[in-house]
């Protein structure tokens, strides 16, 4: 038996890797006063696709199907639509409204090595704000989960606004713009010659591809008077004031490949290919029947962010008590307990195994500290901590049982 195609399974230290990412994201967003949401996997299939919100090659992309009242039901592609149909129908919600959600996405396309159809997303967005201020904590944001996480990366940021004007700039008509963008966005797969070629065929510009380099400062120079420009300008500035600039990285063919982005753009990169991104997307509320309110939000991939973590044992079991017999076992399990009160993750045998058996077991799932609980370890009080990874031992007494979160 296997998985469905472009799905799979997290098993063991995968899950709880999985788990650590998830868990740190959610620690980062409610710092900063996030609340959580939860929407259904399942949406009205309009919704998703309501006025071609993500673009046309959306629709290809979602998995759709005739539930059993005849109704067009799709699984969501990611999670920031169902929080604009949340948002459009709770028009009461006080602002900012700031919510995550943690949940699976589906998307329909191509199996490919750190592609899947089923992913998890983690999401922090701002709503009623349409301060660059507010683009700038989704920035912040986006640094805490890499320090915390221990994953070096960059924050490339550009703003659509801008890249409009630009793109008019260089000879590409308004009306071109978005398909224009929609290739610029292939730049990192398929590279300059190709998205040249691509436009040429949609019979727009290619001038723009050969300027794609300008800085922030030569800018200034070639659209002035650039809403976006300012716009940039002012996240590079929060940035420096703030200590965090050297995250930060203008890249201005940077488009993203949803359409409904309006303002900053964000993609945070590491080893490989993207692990994050978001923006400002102030129509899609008002698309989707609701008021016209600014939205801008941060979404990691967890399952890419994951492969860069280099923590070993996260949220894993951190202490293992191996009973020396079957006879020590009751004694032995209330220490366990008492560990566990401190919050300590602690295992115990549970197969009757030998002293050299467990001990086995617990350096196969990478435990790093073990007990092991004896006739001696009754009577004294006290027991000696092995750290699987040195061999070093620490007699610790039963009512010093604090020491162990400080080791």
């Amino acid at each position: 038996m296997k998985t469905v195609r472009g799905m799979q399974d997290f098993v063991g230290e995968n899950a709880r890797k999985k788990q650590f990412v998830e868990d740190t994201c959610r620690q980062v967003f409610e710092s900063y006063g996030f609340e959580p949401l939860q929407t259904p996997a399942l949406e009205e299939l309009e919704t998703l696709t309501k006025k071609d919100t993500a673009g046309t090659a959306i629709k290809d992309e979602i998995y759709f199907f005739n539930d059993k009242g005849g109704r067009e039901i799709g699984l969501r592609f990611d999670l920031t639509v169902p929080l604009a149909r949340v948002v459009a129908s709770n028009p009461a919600l006080k602002k900012p409204f700031k919510r995550y959600q943690i949940a699976q996405v589906w998307r329909y396309d191509r199996p490919q090595a750190k592609r899947w159809r089923e992913f998890t997303q983690a999401d922090a967005d701002i709503i009623g704000s349409p301060l660059v201020s507010a683009d700038f904590e989704c920035v912040l944001i986006a640094v805490d989960v890499l320090k915390k996480l221990g994953v070096k990366g960059k924050i490339k940021v550009n703003n659509r606004k801008l890249l409009e004007d630009f793109a008019v700039a260089c000879g590409v008509k308004k009306d071109q713009a978005k398909e224009c963008f929609r290739c610029m966005d292939k730049l990192d797969k398929i590279g300059t010659k190709e998205v040249e070629k691509e436009l040429k065929e949609k019979k727009i510009k290619t001038e723009i591809v050969a300027k794609l380099s300008c800085s922030i400062k030569e800018l200034q120079k070639i659209i002035p008077s650039s809403e976006g420009l300012k716009e940039i300008n002012e996240l590079f500035s929060l940035a420096k004031k703030t200590g965090v600039e050297e995250f930060l990285e203008f890249d201005l063919s940077l488009a993203r490949g949803l359409e409904y982005y309006t303002g900053n753009v964000f993609e945070v990169k590491s080893d490989g290919p993207s692990i994050g991104g978001g923006g400002r997307y102030d129509n899609l509320i008002s698309d989707m029947g609701g008021a016209k309110v600014p939205a801008v939000g941060i979404s990691f991939g967890v399952e890419r962010v994951m492969e860069l973590v280099k923590e070993k044992n996260p949220n894993g079991t951190k202490v293992f008590i191996a009973p020396f017999s079957k006879d020590f076992f009751e004694p032995a399990l209330l220490l366990c307990q008492k560990i566990r009160a401190l919050g300590i993750s602690t295992e115990i045998d549970l197969m009757n195994r030998n002293v050299s058996k467990s001990l086995e077991f617990a350096s196969g799932k990478k435990i790093p500290f073990a007990i092991v609980f004896g006739e001696n370890e009754e009577k004294e009080k006290a027991f000696n901590l092995k750290n699987m990874a040195t061999g070093k031992q620490e007699k610790i007494r039963f009512n010093e049982l604090e020491k162990l979160k400080k080791l």
